[in-house]
């Protein structure tokens, strides 16, 4: 671990920051993002927990405890959008029956780009692509296949 780190501080300065979204990425493989989180934390880095969910309406806190998760830092993209009177256009109910305002397009696509550049995050893993065209920091897409198994000719080595 501490060749990596070297080499990560290296390139990244002192401090390498990864930013992770929790639905969709932390929640889709708890265990390895519970180890990467750890390891990054343990090596005097941080992580940011960058999410769309609520921390004021939601118990996030509580769903990364149980899934082992560690981090230095959360932001909700939906919390900031509401704190910084971004103009509600109505409503969006998710898959789970969760009902969130919905916000002008555009306005919530560049908020985790945004505060990346703000806080030189060094790699944010997010699952929605789009977000990728906001971006002026390293961003990479995880694909997780959302829940469903793989095809027969993937490899069963890989994330289910």
């Amino acid at each position: 671990m501490d060749k990596f780190t070297s080499k990560i501080n290296e390139e990244f300065g002192p401090k390498f920051k990864l930013g992770l979204d929790l639905h969709g990425v932390i929640d889709s493989s708890p265990d390895f993002f519970s180890f990467l989180s750890s390891a990054i934390i343990s090596n005097g880095g941080e992580v940011h927990i960058i999410t769309g969910g609520s921390w004021k309406e939601e118990n996030l806190e509580e769903e990364l405890k149980k899934m082992g998760i560690r981090w230095t830092h959360h932001f909700s993209v939906y919390d900031h959008l509401l704190e910084s009177g971004t103009k509600i256009i109505g409503d969006v109910t998710f898959p789970d029956g969760k009902v969130q305002k919905r916000f002008e397009n555009g306005h919530w696509d560049q908020v985790k780009g945004d505060y990346c550049k703000e806080h030189d995050i060094s790699l944010h893993l997010d699952d929605t692509l789009i977000y990728n065209e906001y971006f002026q920091t390293p961003f990479a897409r995880m694909w997780t296949h959302n829940g469903n198994p793989k095809k027969s000719h993937k490899s069963h080595r890989h994330l289910p």
